[in-house]
């Protein structure tokens, strides 16, 4: 409805005020504000969706999968599931992500090879997931940044797509954070209509740029925003994945075993 679209451009004029007086005042305070928006931004308590997944090397060659997603968020307890459909020499690969504040994190990935299932260190998260650009981290934070890890600041606007995005950087806490998710800092352009990095430039620890992420579609599932489409840009050595997401749908009520590290093993869960 007009009403309302006229409604939210105004609240969107009203935050990017308040963020720009904030950044004049104290740049760090206005980053970690803009940091909480975005880790704060409306969730759905179950969505799943198909994951495809191109894999482009530097000569261009490309490779595909595929996978089936579900990601719940219930609270501050984060769940994502990803069980991988094709090519078959990885079908029923599976991962599995339990990000809890007060329990603790805990991940898990079965390969059928091993025919085991593995929980994975907090160590590891700096590490790539099954080929791709991105991290397990990645994967886990869903286009949030974790304020243990980053000191903030915020750094202005930028023009994106016709718009204004405020800009927000961030620098690891600590060498340890620099280790585990094998960034050193990042400069990130936040949509201020549904709070998503839609660009975000990695470092890495010694300063040189890394990749680049951008999310090329957003939507809404349920009554929460996603991205639909994303692509990752590795400049170190070349390689880019792209990642697009087809029948995405809100499932409230999604049954416990999608999110069972015992039950991994088990295939691909049917989710209707």
């Amino acid at each position: 409805m007009p009403e309302i679209d006229t409604f939210r451009r105004l609240l969107v004029l009203l935050a990017l005020g308040l963020l720009s007086l904030a950044a004049m005042a104290d740049p760090g305070q206005a980053g970690e504000a803009l940091a909480r928006q975005i880790l704060e931004r409306p969730a759905n308590d179950g969505r799943v969706g198909t994951m495809h997944f191109e894999l482009i090397n530097a000569a261009g060659r490309t490779r595909s999968r595929a996978a089936l997603m579900a990601h719940s968020e219930a609270g501050r307890e984060v769940r994502v599931a990803i069980y991988f459909t094709a090519p078959a020499a990885i079908q029923d690969t599976a991962f599995l992500s339990h990000d809890r504040p007060r329990a603790g994190d805990a991940t898990w990935l079965y390969l059928p090879v091993t025919e085991r299932v593995r929980r994975l260190p907090a160590s590891e998260r700096g590490d790539y997931f099954m080929g791709t650009d991105l991290t397990y981290g990645d994967i886990k934070d869903n286009f949030k940044f974790r304020l243990t890890d980053w000191h903030f600041r915020a750094d202005g606007e930028a023009d994106h797509d016709g718009r204004p995005h405020p800009v927000l950087l961030g620098t690891a806490r600590s060498a340890e954070i620099e280790r585990e998710t094998g960034y050193g800092g990042f400069r990130a352009l936040v949509d201020p209509e549904t709070w998503f990095p839609v660009v975000i430039e990695f470092a890495d620890p010694d300063g040189a740029p890394l990749k680049r992420v951008t999310i090329t579609e957003q939507g809404l599932v349920g009554d929460a925003w996603t991205a639909l489409r994303f692509e990752v840009v590795q400049h170190q050595t070349g390689h880019t994945t792209r990642i697009r997401f087809e029948d995405m749908r809100h499932v409230p009520d999604l049954s416990p075993r999608v999110f069972d590290a015992n039950a991994l093993a088990f295939g691909v869960p049917r989710i209707r």
